[in-house]
């Protein structure tokens, strides 16, 4: 098995069937699909098996996101992991694209891309504020397996971000980030992190300070991203009236 793409799920029969089917049917050649459930009662995993019928159910009660991506994972047999949220989906050609990329860049540790929000392209960040390289977008990346173990997965004490705790931590051990410039995956909006702005500031602050950044710099995004969202919030105010 080469890529093993992960989806956590509780009660998201709504979305995660059109997240499913973005993988193809049926599956490319040496993909598995891992879907880690905590308990939905409303037909999540049977709506996934009706879609995917060889995904690899896993149910089993967790303390959160990246404690269950923890489990997701640790079930993979693929030399890379990827982690599909139950409402995003795969561009068309994304998975062919990552693949065809992992094997021409066998040195790759994390292969990253871009995502798409609302019919935009957006790219991973540049310079200063990419926290050297590190803050990209994992649903559209490919984690080396053996990198996840190595680093013992995701730090889960950090609610909203261990993403960027993880990708930090890979960038201290010299991981090697190979960058393609192509949409994967089509994201969703509403998401802890999109929703919950001011905890995700702080949180990143926090992951910042813990990883060795100076505090000028760890104030400074955090003052930034509130900014940001507050521009943001008043938008969203005055398009109201």
């Amino acid at each position: 098995m080469f890529l093993s793409i992960v989806t956590v799920t509780k009660n998201a029969a709504d979305t995660v069937v059109s997240a499913a089917e973005s993988l193809g049917r049926p599956l490319p050649d040496g993909v598995e699909y891992i879907l880690k459930d905590a308990g939905s009662s409303d037909g999540t995993c049977e709506a996934v098996r009706g879609i995917q019928p060889d995904a690899v159910v896993v149910q089993s009660p967790d303390r959160g996101i990246y404690d269950a991506m923890n489990q997701g994972w640790a079930r993979a047999c693929g030399e890379y992991v990827m982690f599909l949220n139950a409402d995003d989906r795969y561009l068309p050609g994304a998975l062919e694209t990552v693949i065809r990329e992992l094997r021409a860049n066998s040195d790759a540790d994390i292969l990253y891309g871009c995502i798409r929000v609302n019919g935009r392209k957006f790219s991973p960040a540049q310079g200063v504020s990419s926290f050297h390289g590190a803050r990209i977008f994992h649903p559209a990346s490919a984690i080396r397996r053996s990198l996840l173990e190595r680093l013992g997965g995701f730090d889960s004490q950090w609610k909203i971000c261990a993403d960027l705790d993880f990708f930090l931590r890979a960038k201290e051990t010299g991981a090697v980030f190979r960058f393609v410039d192509r949409e994967i995956t089509d994201f969703a909006l509403g998401g802890v992190s999109t929703v919950r702005r001011q905890e995700t500031a702080s949180e990143v602050r926090r992951i910042l300070l813990n990883r060795g950044f100076g505090r000028v710099f760890a104030d400074g995004y955090y003052l930034a991203a509130r900014l940001r969202a507050c521009a943001a919030f008043t938008v969203k105010q005055l398009k109201g009236f």
